[in-house]
C-alpha cells in the first residue's frame, strides 16, 4: 500500500472498528449476562413455586391422580416446557410406578441420589432451564410412606424455556446496535475528519511542498497552521528551503561567474566526465576547431581533436589525465603546459599548449572528470618569427649603415693619407646620409610602439585637403624628378578633422611605396572624393601588382613584398604605421592590387560636421 494517506486511514478504520467491535461485544455479553441472571432468578423461582405446589400436594396426602393435577395446572401458565414428579426407590417399591415417574438421565438420577441439580442449555436457538431437586423423607412422610427420614423419597424435574428472555435480549441488542452503530458511526466519521483535516492535509502540505523543493522550487513555502508539532516540522522545512535557496543562489552566482569567466577566455576549453564525454565547451574552442558546442557535447574526447605533441604523438596515447587516474598532478609537471598542433576550422594545424586540471570526489578522491585549457599559440609563434625576421631585419639595416659611417670616419681617421676638401667633404655627407638614415629607422620603430600603446598624442583640427595634398607634394621632390605625379580632386571636398602630420606621413608612406615598386617611367596617381559621409583618398601604381596571398599580410608589421630578382630596401614598417594612424583616426585601410597591373591603397577617414571640443 503506498501513501500515508491511505495508510493512515487504514490504520485509524482499523482502531475504530475494534473499539466498535469491543464496545458492542462488551453490551452485548453484559446485557446477555444480565437477562440471563434475570431469566435464570425467574426460573429458579417459577420452579421453586412448581416445587412447592407439587410438595404441599404430596404433604397432603395427595395420590398421584393429585399430583397429576397439579402438574396439568401448571403446565397451562405456559412457563414449564416439561413438569415430572420422578419416584424414588422406597416409594417405586410400596407402590409401583408409571415409565413416566422413573427417572431417564443421569439428572434425575443424580437428584435421587439427594444432589440439586440444575442445567441450562440450547435448544432451537433458545435457552432452557432444568431443575431436578430431591424430595427428602420427613417425619410427617412416614404417616404414607415407609421410609427412613432423610430418605429420597423421590424428585421433581421441571424445564423452564428462556425464549421470551431471549427474544428480548435480542430485541435490545439490534436496538441498541442502531443506536450505538449510529453514534459510533457518526462519532467515526467525525474522527476521520479530523484525522484528516488536523493530520493528513497538514501532511499532505508538508508532502507536495517537500517534493516541491526536492524539484528545486526553492522559493515554495509551506503554508501549516496547526499549532503542534506538524506546524513545527512545516516550519523547519521552510527554514531549510530558505537556507537552501541561499546556498544555491550563492552557488549559482559563483557558477555563472566560472561559466561566464570560461566562456569569455581567449582560450579554448573543454571538460570531460569520468567517461571521456565532453560535458561542456567555451565559445573559443567552438571557433578554433569549427564545430559547435551541439555538436561536441556528449561526444567522447579521445581522438575528437587530433591533439598531437611536438614529436608527432598523439596526447591521448601519451599524456591524457585519464590514462593516469590516481597520479597527482604535481607528479607530472609536463601537463601544465605540453606544446603540441591540432587541426582548426581553416583546416591548417594550429600551434597550441594544453594543460589539464583534474575533478575529483572529495569523499574518494576519485577522478570525476577534467578541464582542458587550450591556448593558442599560432599568435605567438607568429610573433616569433617576426621578432627573429626583425631582428634579423634591423639588424641588417643597422649593420649597412653602421659600417658606411665605421668605413668613412676610419678612413678620415688615417694619418698616413691626407685627403682633399671635396673627398673629405664626399665622405662626411655619406657619413650623415647614413646617421640620417639610422636616425629614419629608430624613428620608425618608436613612432609605431607609441601608435600601439596609444601614448601618441593626436592634435586634431580641420584641414583643406587641398592644403593637405600640396604640402605632401611638396616635398617629394626625389619623385618629381623623374616621375611624374596626378593629382585628381573632386570638386567641393570638405575638410577634415585630422591630425595633419600624422595623415602627411600616412601619403608620404603611400606615395613613397608606389615609388619603390612602380616601373621606372610610370606615373603615381593620388585621388581624393568624398563618399557616404567620408573622404577617401587613393595612391594607385602600375607596378607588378601584390599577389592575393601577399596582400593579406602587407599591413602587418615588418612585412615587406618579396619578388624574385628584386630586392628593395626597408623596414617593412611603413604601411603598419599607416594602419594605426588611419585607425586612430576612426577611419580604415585596405589594399587592391592586380598582378602585372598594379596596385591601389585607400583609406578613408570621416566627414564631421561640427566637431565637439572637450574643455578642460
Amino acid at each position: 500500500m503506498k501513501g500515508l494517506y491511505p495508510k493512515i486511514m487504514l490504520l485509524v478504520g482499523g482502531a475504530f472498528l475494534l473499539t466498535v467491535t469491543a464496545i458492542l461485544a462488551f453490551i452485548s455479553i453484559t446485557e446477555s449476562m444480565e437477562i440471563e441472571q434475570v431469566g435464570l432468578a425467574q426460573a429458579k423461582t417459577h420452579n421453586q413455586v412448581a416445587f412447592e405446589a407439587l410438595y404441599a400436594s404430596m404433604s397432603q396426602g395427595g395420590n398421584r391422580d393429585g399430583n397429576l393435577q397439579v402438574i396439568e395446572r401448571l403446565r397451562q401458565t405456559g412457563i414449564f416446557t416439561s413438569l415430572r414428579v420422578i419416584k424414588g426407590e422406597p416409594v417405586v417399591r410400596q407402590f409401583g410406578a408409571t415409565p413416566d415417574e422413573l427417572p431417564q438421565d443421569d439428572l434425575e438420577r443424580r437428584a435421587l441420589a439427594g444432589e440439586e441439580v440444575q442445567e441450562v442449555r440450547n435448544e432451537d436457538g433458545y435457552r432452557v432451564v432444568r431443575y431436578v431437586q430431591p424430595l427428602f423423607v420427613e417425619e410427617k412422610c412416614q404417616r404414607c410412606h415407609q421410609a427412613e427420614i432423610g430418605a429420597v423419597n423421590g424428585a421433581i424435574s421441571t424445564e423452564i424455556s428462556l425464549q421470551a428472555y431471549d427474544d428480548v435480549l435480542r430485541q435490545r441488542l439490534k436496538a441498541l446496535l442502531r443506536v450505538i452503530g449510529g453514534s459510533l458511526l457518526a462519532l467515526g466519521l467525525l474522527v476521520f475528519y479530523a484525522v484528516q483535516r488536523l493530520v493528513l492535509q497538514p501532511l499532505q502540505t508538508i508532502r507536495q511542498g517537500a517534493a516541491a523543493i526536492a524539484q528545486g522550487d526553492l522559493s515554495h513555502r509551506l503554508d501549516v497552521a496547526t499549532n503542534d508539532e506538524l506546524e513545527s516540522l512545516a516550519n523547519e522545512f521552510n527554514r531549510m528551503a530558505r537556507q537552501l535557496e541561499e546556498s544555491y543562489g550563492q552557488i549559482a552566482e559563483e557558477k555563472s561567474k566560472v561559466l561566464a569567466a570560461i566562456e569569455s577566455s581567449r582560450d579554448a576549453i573543454w571538460i570531460s566526465d569520468a567517461n571521456q564525454r565532453i560535458v561542456m565547451v567555451n565559445s573559443a574552442l567552438e571557433l578554433l576547431v569549427g564545430r559547435s558546442r551541439e555538436e561536441l557535447v556528449g561526444q567522447s574526447c579521445r581522438y575528437l581533436f587530433d591533439v598531437r605533441t611536438m614529436d608527432g604523438a598523439l596526447t591521448c596515447d601519451t599524456l591524457c589525465p585519464f590514462l593516469h587516474p590516481d597520479d597527482d598532478d604535481a607528479s607530472h609537471a609536463d601537463w601544465g603546459g605540453i606544446e603540441g598542433c591540432m587541426p582548426t576550422a581553416s583546416g591548417k594545424d594550429a600551434w597550441i599548449e594544453i594543460s589539464y586540471g583534474r575533478v575529483r570526489n572529495p569523499e574518494n578522491n576519485k577522478l570525476r572528470g577534467v578541464v582542458h585549457i587550450v591556448h593558442d599559440l599560432t599568435q605567438r609563434k607568429k610573433i616569433e618569427e617576426l621578432k627573429d625576421e626583425f631582428l634579423s631585419l634591423v639588424s641588417h639595416e643597422l649593420r649597412t649603415p653602421l659600417h658606411h659611417i665605421k668605413g668613412f670616419a676610419t678612413t678620415l681617421l688615417q694619418t698616413d693619407v691626407e685627403w682633399d676638401a671635396a673627398t673629405q667633404r664626399d665622405f662626411l655627407e655619406s657619413i650623415n646620409s647614413e646617421a640620417d638614415r639610422l636616425a629614419t629607422l629608430v624613428k620608425k620603430i618608436l613612432h609605431l610602439s607609441r601608435l600601439e600603446a596609444g601614448t601618441l598624442p593626436m592634435e586634431k583640427e580641420l584641414y583643406p585637403v587641398e592644403d593637405l595634398i600640396n604640402g605632401v607634394l611638396s616635398r617629394q621632390h626625389n619623385i618629381a624628378a623623374y616621375r611624374r605625379a596626378e593629382v585628381r580632386l573632386a570638386p567641393g571636398l570638405p575638410p577634415v578633422w585630422m591630425d595633419r602630420r600624422e595623415i602627411e606621413c600616412v601619403l608620404t608612406n603611400l606615395i613613397e611605396n608606389a615609388d619603390k615598386y612602380a616601373d621606372p617611367g610610370t606615373p603615381i596617381l593620388l585621388e581624393v572624393e568624398a563618399r557616404h559621409g567620408e573622404v577617401v583618398f587613393c595612391v594607385s601604381d602600375q607596378g607588378p601588382g601584390i599577389s592575393p596571398e601577399q596582400l593579406e599580410r602587407i599591413f602587418d608589421r615588418f612585412y615587406r613584398v618579396q619578388r624574385r630578382g628584386q630586392h628593395v630596401a626597408g623596414t617593412g614598417l611603413g604601411l603598419a604605421i599607416c594602419k594605426r594612424i588611419v585607425e586612430a583616426h576612426g577611419g580604415r585601410i585596405w589594399a587592391e592590387s592586380t598582378p602585372g597591373v598594379g596596385s591601389r591603397f585607400y583609406f578613408s577617414l570621416e566627414v564631421i560636421e561640427q566637431p565637439v571640443v572637450m574643455e578642460g
